[in-house]
């Protein structure tokens, strides 16, 4: 199978443009009203995009069509690999230790947070409802197990009963030493547990090893649907 250099670059550059917007495939898909199948085709430069759809794309994306055609080489370079992961912390300190550790991980993180329990649930809530978010969806979320509006394992419950979320892995963040809590994390479907109480060294050793894991030995699932 042959692929037109033309095409290839034209599917690059929706691809940028999707990514862009923190877009998976099914939400372009369901845009243009073709499969996730033939979006991907389109992408890799197999379908040509008719005249047609390009216009169609240019307006969802809000972009003018003399965009997909100019300085291929510059925008269509393949990007790094990104990930979104979002923080449910309340505790200033602690978010501050966070974004520490997590800024010295050796890929391209995107850190947000959320301070409040039922901001988070609210923020949530969007995502599974398709609504319009500032946020992106999170590749993986770091969740403080003590939240004071609403108990971190009410959240977890929420986001594991949402089809649109229960693949998120989510790492339950506490300083509590009951075996109780552990448990109870787990059961509700927890990808792991990490306890405060380390010294910042140990902290930050076990932060990077849960995103070692969820980055290069397993593919996360929001992050490899978006690509």
């Amino acid at each position: 199978m042959t692929v037109d250099l033309k095409d290839e670059l034209l599917g690059k550059k929706v691809t940028f443009f999707r990514r862009k917007m923190n877009w998976p495939l099914k939400t372009l898909a369901a845009g243009l009203d073709v499969s996730i199948q033939q979006l991907q085709r389109y992408e890799k430069g197999v379908n040509k995009i008719s005249a047609s759809m390009l216009y169609q794309i240019s307006k969802i994306f809000k972009v003018d069509l003399p965009c997909f055609f100019e300085d291929f080489e510059v925008n269509t370079e393949q990007e790094e690999d990104v990930y979104n992961v979002l923080l449910i912390e309340d505790n200033a300190s602690d978010e501050f230790l966070l974004r520490k550790a997590l800024t010295d991980f050796p890929k391209k993180l995107h850190i947000y947070t959320i301070n409040d329990g039922q901001a988070a649930l609210n923020f949530l809530s969007d995502i599974a409802h398709d609504s319009a978010q500032a946020l992106p969806k999170p590749d993986l979320i770091f969740l403080d197990l003590h939240l004071p509006s609403v108990r971190g394992l009410d959240i977890l419950k929420d986001i594991k009963r949402r089809v649109h979320l229960n693949e998120i892995p989510v790492i339950v963040l506490s300083s509590s030493l009951n075996a109780d809590d552990r448990a109870a994390a787990y059961s509700l479907q927890a990808s792991g547990f990490i306890r405060k109480s380390f010294t910042y060294q140990d902290f930050k050793s076990q932060l990077h090893k849960a995103m070692a894991y969820w980055t290069d030995v397993v593919d996360l699932p929001h992050h490899a649907q978006a690509s």
